[in-house]
C-alpha cells in the first residue's frame, strides 16, 4: 500500500518505529507496505486513525486525506452490510452474485462470522456508492470523498 509508506515517511518514522507503535513486527508491517500480506480491517482502521485519514484514502479510493465526520454509532464489531442491503430491498443472494460467491458465504460476512476481504468490501462500496468508512461504521456520512 503506497499510501502507508508515504504517510509513515511524512511522520519521519521508520518501519520498525511504526510497527512498535501498532504492536507488530517490522517484517509484518513491511509486508503491508509491499502488499505482500493482506491487512485486516482492524489494522486498517487503526492505521487510518493513527494517521488521521479515512480508510478510503489508505486504500487509494480517494485523494482527499481528510477523515469523514465520525460516526455517532458505536459499533466496532459489525459492518453495515446487512443494514445497507436491506435499505435497498436486496437479498443476500443478490449481493452474493455481485461478489461471485455463495449466499451462505456472504451471510458469514453479514453475521460477522467471517471477516470480509478488503477487495470484496471495495466492490460493495462501489456498488452501493458509499465509502468504506461508512460500511465500517467509522462515519454516518453516505457521501464519498470524490477524487481531486
Amino acid at each position: 500500500m503506497k499510501r502507508l509508506k508515504s504517510l509513515r515517511k511524512e511522520k519521519n518514522l521508520s518501519q520498525k518505529e511504526l510497527a512498535n507503535l501498532i504492536n507488530m513486527s517490522q517484517t509484518g508491517y513491511s509486508q503491508y507496505e509491499r502488499e505482500a500480506r493482506k491487512i485486516s480491517l482492524e489494522t486498517l482502521k487503526n492505521l487510518a486513525s493513527f494517521y488521521n485519514v479515512s480508510v478510503d484514502y489508505l486504500l487509494e479510493l480517494t485523494d482527499i486525506k481528510d477523515k469523514y465526520e465520525e460516526s455517532k454509532i458505536n459499533n466496532n464489531s459489525l459492518i453495515r452490510l446487512k443494514e445497507i442491503r436491506e435499505d435497498r430491498d436486496l437479498l443476500q443472494e443478490d449481493i452474493a452474485k455481485i461478489l461471485n460467491m455463495s449466499r451462505k458465504g456472504y451471510s458469514h460476512y453479514e453475521s460477522d462470522y467471517s471477516e470480509i476481504p478488503i477487495n470484496k468490501l471495495i466492490i460493495l462500496a462501489k456498488y452501493y456508492n458509499v465509502s468504506i468508512d461508512y460500511l465500517l461504521y467509522l462515519t454516518d456520512d453516505r457521501n464519498i470523498h470524490k477524487r481531486k
